[in-house]
């Protein structure tokens, strides 16, 4: 049976590189390897893409692996030079991370891990040269960590309150009565929030994500691929408000169901109109770089010479006089000094990548010695706390759940002066990704929480969180804090630390999250905190008797 051209090709291209059979069987395996120790990573990502309108995540590699595809001409003429003293010790550094990340269940510092690898191996195999190739792909893939969303954080509250002005003002413009007290938009019948979830940057995100590739491949020069980024951001961003002005409409017409018919003005709204605006700009300012008679690239005069002094013609079929000033070399030829590598320098390459991944994944597996279970089960849990006597709860009417709890409880209290608090607990007998009390969920909850100190026994006090949940409408008051390995943190952060200190110490990354919701209608505000304080108080030590 005769080769298809494109195994013929590939033949052709494997025989260029020096690669036989045995060698794309050892990257295969490598590459095994590498999916075997991040793929609780890779998985945790993509829960999170999923669940967290982080829906560009899952486009990302494989945009990556289209640009790759694109500089594949480039790469058949690049030499591998493994550099062992470049990559191995970023290897080294990027499996310690992982390793931290999965026995803290730290998935920021996995997630991180995942694209120092690829550099640490792409330097071991290939070389510098290989890196300066792809380091654009590579880095794109950086759009794929929740870590962006982090670093923006900060722009949330301001955003909320932009877009809640801006729709106000339009609303206003159209004829519409409506106020606006701070990020709330106060309409006759009803008052919307626009939520941290509703500032618009998580999509602004999504946005720039599909921008700039989008940038690289249709523009070619820095000032439209920079003014496309720019009009993106731009249309995402008035596209926020216009989706406030559409809510607002609509529930002032009396439609049903908070975000229109089919939901269709949830926040994905935002990321599809910014899309089709991506698509129309590039359109128009590609038209842009071709108007005029000299608006194509620039020739270079000696990539010309060169050309016309090697080149066959005729060139793709045409003949000389048909050629465009595209056809011809922009830049000089770029020239290489690297020597191609001897195959038993890139087999020792290889071997070391191997040994490095095998290994991690080995302390990996020993590291986790096994869930640590409950003291005493919460079903012994007391109904009596002090002056409270408490009634069991459906789970369903938490005001607030962890994702992935092994143990859970939930008991509304109620004192002799009738005030009520819900108390929510949620134990993991172990952490991993996907599987934490500290995530992007929980994080939520520290947004506008303060410390505040309590008092427990024989001179201890701890800290704990004192926030709000909920709308307007239906706030509630909100103490949490962590219990790790009976240890009270307030502070997210310190809690992280304390389960990786006892993953690495003892092998064990249980750990609890413990809420309070208190009832917004049954009086005082500052009575019920102290009150709900006091509460806390008692509650820790009988909670510390069920939990390791």
């Amino acid at each position: 049976m005769s080769a298809s051209p494109n195994e013929i090709a590939l033949r052709r291209w494997m025989r260029e590189r020096g690669w036989s059979t045995t060698t794309v069987a050892e990257l295969v395996l490598l590459a095994g390897l590498f999916v075997a120790l991040y793929a609780r990573t890779i998985t945790g990502l993509a829960g999170k893409w999923w669940n967290h309108d982080q829906l560009h995540g899952f486009l990302v590699p494989l945009i990556s692996l289209y640009l790759v595809w694109m500089v594949r001409e480039r790469l058949r003429h690049v030499p591998t030079s493994p550099v062992a003293a470049l990559g191995l010790p970023i290897i080294l550094v990027a499996g310690s991370l992982v390793v931290l990340g999965e026995i803290g269940g730290v998935a920021t510092l996995s997630e991180i891990s995942l694209l120092g690898m690829i550099v640490g191996l792409v330097l071991l195999l290939g070389g510098t040269a290989y890196l300066r190739v792809l380091g654009f792909p590579i880095t794109y893939l950086a759009f794929m960590l929740p870590i962006l969303e982090d670093l923006v954080a900060p722009l949330h509250w301001p955003l909320q309150l932009i877009t809640a002005q801006q729709g106000v003002t339009i609303l206003q413009m159209l004829g519409f009565p409506a106020l606006v007290e701070q990020q709330y938009v106060v309409l006759p019948h009803i008052t919307l929030e626009v939520a941290g979830v509703c500032s618009g940057v998580n999509y602004l995100i999504s946005i720039a994500a599909i921008g700039l590739p989008l940038a690289y491949l249709a523009l070619r020069k820095l000032w439209s691929r920079v003014a496309l980024i720019l009009l993106a951001v731009a249309i995402g961003w008035m596209a926020n408000w216009l989706r406030v002005v559409l809510i607002g409409v609509w529930t002032s017409w009396g439609g049903e169901g908070l975000h229109g018919p089919f939901h269709i003005l949830q926040g994905m709204f935002v990321a599809w109109v910014g899309y089709v605006g991506l698509f129309v700009a590039a359109w128009g300012l590609a038209k842009s770089e071709s108007w005029g008679p000299d608006r194509g690239r620039a020739i270079n005069p000696a990539g010309m010479a060169k050309a016309l002094s090697s080149q066959s013609f005729p060139v793709g079929g045409r003949s000389l006089h048909e050629l465009t000033l595209n056809d011809l070399p922009t830049d000089p030829p770029v020239s290489v000094h690297a020597e191609p590598s001897s195959p038993r320098a890139w087999h020792r390459a290889w071997w070391l990548a191997m040994l490095s991944l095998a290994g991690f994944l080995v302390i990996v597996f020993l590291t986790d010695r096994g869930p640590v279970n409950l003291k005493r089960d919460f079903a012994q849990f007391p109904r009596s706390i002090g002056d409270w006597v408490g009634t069991e709860a459906d789970l369903q009417t938490a005001v607030f759940r962890i994702e992935g709890a092994d143990q859970e409880l939930l008991r509304n209290y109620r004192n002799h002066r009738g005030r009520r608090v819900q108390l929510y607990v949620a134990y993991l007998t172990s952490q991993r990704q996907g599987k934490e009390i500290i995530n992007y969920v929980t994080a939520r909850l520290h947004e506008q929480a303060n410390d505040v100190t309590i008092p427990v026994d024989s001179g201890r006090v701890v800290k704990a969180n004192r926030g709000r949940l909920g709308d307007r409408a239906n706030e509630r008051r909100t103490l949490f804090w962590y219990d790790v390995s009976s240890q009270i943190h307030a502070s997210r952060y310190r809690a992280k630390l304390a389960t990786l200190w006892d993953g690495l110490r003892r092998g064990r990354t249980n750990g609890a999250f413990v809420l309070l919701a208190g009832n917004p209608f049954d009086g005082d505000t500052v009575v019920l905190e102290r009150e709900e304080e006091a509460f806390a108080r008692v509650l820790i030590p009988i909670l510390q008797q069920h939990i390791p």
